[in-house]
């Protein structure tokens, strides 16, 4: 019961972020500097139609979706609890969008041989995979792919790069 009321909350909360006529507050103007471009643009642009519309909304909020990852430890693919808000927000909007499903990305730092990258990117995948499962996403909604150390976020061959590079990636498209 808990756990319905909190999604039930957590898609309002979700589906409030995306509407576009809320009324400015204190709340929003706290938001980091780095606010998404695609966010600013009019709603109701002339000659879209309210399905266009409704499509570019889905589209923005699939790209702030797909801004966040989930890091790991070296050589770790266990969860940790601070990527608990990640993967609440992941699920509440699949939940809320009955066409929504995610492609749950693995990727490792370089270190290691390419099949042990391949099947470490895997790992923490699944790892994503069964935390959105237990927030109530359908397996079938889901799809937990590696890509290994084949797409680094970041290029240089220090512990700040290894760091970035060890994550998982959501890719959010319709069925």
């Amino acid at each position: 019961m808990k756990k319905s009321a909190l999604l039930t909350v957590l898609c309002a909360a979700v589906l409030a972020a995306c509407s576009s006529n809320a009324p400015k507050t204190a709340a929003t103007t706290e938001q980091p500097a780095e606010a998404p471009k695609a966010a600013t643009a009019p709603v109701a642009a002339p000659g879209l139609s309210a399905a266009e519309l409704e499509a570019r909304k889905m589209a923005e909020a699939r790209a702030e979706l797909a801004k966040q990852s989930v890091y790991f430890a070296f050589d770790k693919f266990n969860v940790e609890a601070k990527y608990a808000d990640v993967l609440k927000n992941q699920a509440a909007f699949t939940n809320a969008h009955a066409s929504d499903v995610i492609s749950i990305e693995g990727n490792a730092d370089e270190r290691g041989s390419r099949e042990y990258n391949l099947a470490l990117g895997q790992k923490r995948a699944e790892a994503v995979r069964k935390a959105l499962v237990t927030m109530g996403v359908s397996d079938s909604r889901l799809e937990a792919v590696s890509f290994g150390s084949e797409k680094p976020r970041a290029d240089c061959h220090e512990e700040k790069c290894y760091a970035e590079n060890r994550r998982v990636d959501f890719n959010h498209k319709d069925k």
